[in-house]
């Protein structure tokens, strides 16, 4: 009896395990396919947001409207296009027009939201709701396939994601190498030759030192100056400011067949020898000097006399620079009637408004050297006085605004270049109806800083055109204005959301240490440049360097940008030529919005 009793208390068991199994098995069952929806949908929520973003990203980046054509369609055609690219579990999501919504990203502190806006978008958000189907311009609800969900009568969950996105607004430090050699290519160093692509030197240039001498009393350059041979620019008809008696400009500065010694607007006095310059004796004819004073001063005999310095004197004299009294019989009473031209008997051209430190003398002196850079191109530029080598006296020799302050407004090259590029950027902002803000940082051997990080695009464009090449002094700091640019990106002015991007434009090799110090081209000098630069990218700036002509240093200059996961850009060429190519590149900087989602 109890064996029985044993056998169906086993069976009792046995049916029991076997409920307790089935239930297990359809909770386990139940469970894994639980899993397997949540699986799917969380797969899928993740791969129709990755399609949201990259749909709203592309369509923002259209809202600079550098494609040209209608911008609405050209972010709405973005925004599908990208979607498609991201599938949504082995589905192609689609953008209708009206999945997207344009508005204007306001500031809500260190990050921005999205706000519809009838007009000037610089946002835009992306809703991707809907997949290719069989009818293309109907396509169906996005939805994916279900496991567990059948039970329940649900085969299928309709998904929907939304993105925004915006262009950045930037916080841009334009950094201008204004060296010396920012006038260079006005220089008659450059009048016969120019180093064009490749290291190779080629004719074509033509100075515009006429232009600059026309600018002396105005008008300022045209904004844009276009730049040209003799008689082919703005200033054709135009005519600048007698220097003494010097009042004829002479042959034009045509590359390949300008000669000094030809240039009838070049007078040649030389030192211990006769002047025999026609011109100049008709000159001093017409001023009331005698044949007697005229012949003292033509004469070179006492040139080797310091006490007067007979030559500086005499030279004065004969451009108009100075009046002599000499005393000698039939002359101009007042000397001591001997044939020196004496300090006490000269009475001095009164200078022009915008001379500071300089005087006549150092224009002879100048011209009388054998150690100018007009000199080494061609050394029949010694000894001869004119109107050219008067404005290349002033462009190498007193270069800088507080010399001669006039300079700022002519067109001195390559700087004029340069300012009309900025004014470029400026326009390009300015047309995007951007929240930019600029400030402009200069250097020299010093580095400043001229214009504050400001919504007034305009006034760094201007501040710009009052400047000159050597405006302080010269060299080239480029650490310097590096400094100067990080330092006012991470200022009060400086916004928490705004992209930060630094425009480092120059024409030369830095040779100015982090100490101030002048120690030329060296190891030393290029390390500390790009100590800053990685300074700055550390900070999440992004550098852009522009480079212009052959001169500079192009690899560090491409280093640089490198560094600051920016852009580097060349132009190079004649001043016309590298005119536009600046001009193109600043556009092109101005249309470089960075692009971030918001949401």
């Amino acid at each position: 009896m109890q064996r029985v009793a044993r056998g169906r208390s086993w069976y009792r068991r046995r049916a029991t395990v076997i409920v307790q199994v089935a239930v297990a098995s359809t909770l386990m069952l139940g469970m894994g396919a639980l899993a397997v929806d949540v699986g799917i949908l969380y797969t899928a929520r993740n791969e129709i947001q990755v399609s949201a973003d990259a749909a709203a990203l592309a369509a923002a980046a259209e809202l600079a409207g550098s494609r040209g054509g209608d911008v609405r369609e050209n972010a709405i055609a973005a925004a599908d296009r990208f979607a498609q690219l991201n599938k949504v579990m082995g589905v192609t999501p689609r953008v209708l027009p009206d999945d997207v919504e344009f508005g204007r990203a306001t500031p809500s502190g260190a990050a921005f939201r999205f706000a519809p806006a009838d007009s000037n978008w610089d946002a835009v958000r992306v809703t991707i709701r809907h997949m290719e189907s069989g009818e293309p311009d109907n396509p169906a609800a996005l939805d994916v396939p279900l496991a567990l969900a059948r039970v329940f009568g649900v085969s299928r969950e309709q998904l929907q994601a939304r993105a925004s996105a915006v262009l950045v607004p930037r916080d841009i430090a334009v950094v201008i190498d204004l060296s010396g050699s920012m006038n260079d290519d006005s220089e008659l160093q450059h009048y016969k030759r120019y180093r064009g692509e490749r290291g190779q030197w080629r004719n074509g240039i033509h100075v515009n030192l006429r232009d600059i001498w026309c600018a002396l009393d105005g008008p300022a350059p045209a904004r844009p100056y276009v730049p040209g041979a003799e008689g082919q620019t703005q200033y054709a008809g135009d005519s600048g400011p007698a220097i003494g008696a010097m009042n004829t400009w002479g042959n034009p500065v045509v590359p390949e067949t300008y000669s000094p010694s030809s240039d009838p607007g070049l007078w040649y006095i030389p030192k211990g020898s006769t002047c025999n310059v026609a011109a100049a004796r008709t000159s001093l004819v017409a001023r009331g000097y005698s044949t007697d004073e005229i012949n003292c001063l033509f004469s070179g005999a006492k040139d080797r006399t310091t006490n007067p310095p007979q030559y500086v004197n005499r030279t004065a004299v004969i451009l108009g620079l100075a009046t002599w009294n000499s005393g000698r019989t039939g002359g101009r009473p007042g000397g001591n009637g001997d044939v020196y031209v004496d300090n006490s008997e000269l009475s001095w051209t009164a200078y022009p408004s915008w001379r500071k430190t300089w005087r006549w003398k150092n224009y002879i002196d100048y011209v009388s050297s054998s150690s100018t850079a007009m000199y080494r191109v061609n050394n029949a530029f010694r000894y001869r006085y004119g109107l050219k080598t008067f404005v290349n006296f002033l462009l190498e020799n007193q270069a800088s605004y507080s010399q001669t302050n006039i300079l700022y407004q002519t067109p001195e090259q390559p700087v004029q270049a340069v300012k009309d590029a900025v004014q470029a950027l400026v326009d390009e902002i300015e047309s995007l109806e951007s929240m930019d803000q600029l400030s402009l940082e200069i250097f020299g051997k010093t580095a400043r800083h001229e214009v504050n990080l400001t919504l007034d695009l305009q006034s760094v464009a201007d501040r710009l055109y009052q400047m000159q090449a050597s405006h302080y002094d010269g060299y080239t700091n480029m650490g310097g204005g590096l400094q100067k640019a990080i330092a006012e990106l991470t200022s009060a002015r400086a916004r928490a959301a705004a992209a930060k991007v630094i425009l480092l434009m120059s024409d030369g090799k830095p040779n100015i240490d982090a100490s101030g110090a002048y120690r030329g081209y060296s190891a030393e000098v290029d390390a500390w440049v790009r100590s800053v630069a990685q300074e700055a990218a550390d900070m999440n700036m992004r550098i852009y360097t522009i480079s212009v002509g052959s001169d500079a240093d192009l690899e560090l200059m491409a280093s640089l940008a490198q560094i600051g996961h920016g852009e580097y850009f060349h132009a190079e060429g004649t001043p016309a030529e590298y005119a536009e190519q600046l001009d193109e590149i600043f556009r092109t900087l101005g249309g470089k919005r960075p692009v971030q989602l918001i949401e």
